[in-house]
């Protein structure tokens, strides 16, 4: 079940609490002051804002409720406007998880954002029945709609794009271009792209890579792709006539290092939020490679599998 963050003022925690009964049979929903993962989303001594990033990459979506909570002097005209850190939340959530995976559900007539455009918006009347459910229920469809495969921010995303644009896509374009690879003497023009990707990550990968090696009896071989200044190196292997290009992606080192500078006090290998947060990650990576193939129509090239697969 996708995990949802609600957000809030504290004035406003009935309307967060009533957004979790309604969405409580589509999502694992938090509202901001329970509990996710075994503690707090916010702890007491903790750096609010470390808190806040950790959270955005917990959740998979994010819904911030906005009410007339501050009064606030526009242009000579008093106004009401949500609570500052409830906007500065809707903007981090947004910025990580992407426009279509965030939703900002506010009171009607309150003071937004002149920039707030793009955003998921839903309006409520406070002082008509059922509104606030009716637009809430339009979010969760808008939620249970959305792709899976959004490309955003997310570090592991950043490393599959690299990853398929210095290995994948030139290795892909070379085996088209050539009707296949030379390897041994013998060309193959049965060629396929395999991608290996770990169950965890280790602090070192290439010693990770190296034992998964082991399981495979490849040999390297080297091809030159147009328009790059030096050869890509491959490992490959003869399977039933077909050639297997095996690749273990140590790009991957960087979800770790991204989660480790993100949360340096409470970096643990072991914990239950950090296991979530790496799983979260890989599967992201996986599936921003799916997607980045899919709009080359490399998909029959390459197969993506997990070491537990082997």
């Amino acid at each position: 079940m996708k995990k949802l963050f609600i957000g809030s003022s504290s004035e406003a925690k009935k309307y967060a609490e009533e957004a979790k009964s309604i969405l409580k049979d589509h999502f694992d929903v938090t509202i901001w002051y329970e509990n996710a993962l075994g503690s707090s989303v916010f702890n007491l001594n903790q750096n609010f804002l470390t808190d806040l990033l950790k959270a955005s990459l917990e959740f998979d979506f994010g819904i911030l409720i906005g009410t007339k909570d501050d009064k606030v002097k526009c242009r000579r005209t008093r106004k009401l406007q949500p609570r500052d850190n409830v906007i500065f939340e809707l903007g981090l959530f947004t910025g990580r998880l992407g426009i279509s995976k965030c939703a900002f559900v506010v009171e009607e007539d309150v003071k937004l954002p002149s920039d707030i455009n793009g955003i998921t918006l839903a309006i409520f009347d406070k002082h008509k029945k059922d509104s606030f459910k009716s637009e809430i229920e339009k979010v969760s469809g808008h939620f249970l709609r959305s792709s899976d495969e959004e490309i955003n921010f997310f570090p592991s995303v950043t490393l599959a794009s690299v990853y398929y644009e210095n290995f994948l896509l030139p290795t892909c374009k070379y085996l088209i271009e050539n009707k296949g690879l030379d390897y041994l003497d013998k060309h193959y023009d049965n060629c396929k792209v395999n991608v290996i990707i770990p169950e965890n990550i280790q602090d070192d990968v290439n010693l990770q890579f190296q034992r998964l090696k082991h399981r495979f009896t490849t040999k390297d071989t080297e091809i030159q792709c147009a328009g790059r200044p030096r050869k890509i190196t491959i490992e490959a292997e003869v399977r039933d006539e077909a050639l297997m290009i095996i690749d273990f992606p140590t790009i991957i080192s960087g979800i770790n290092y991204a989660i480790k500078n993100l949360f340096p006090d409470d970096f643990n290998t072991t914990s239950q939020k950090y296991l979530s947060i790496l799983g979260r990650e890989l599967g992201r990576f996986i599936s921003t490679l799916h997607k980045l193939l899919s709009r080359n129509e490399f998909g029959d090239l390459v197969v993506i599998r997990k070491e537990s697969d082997l």
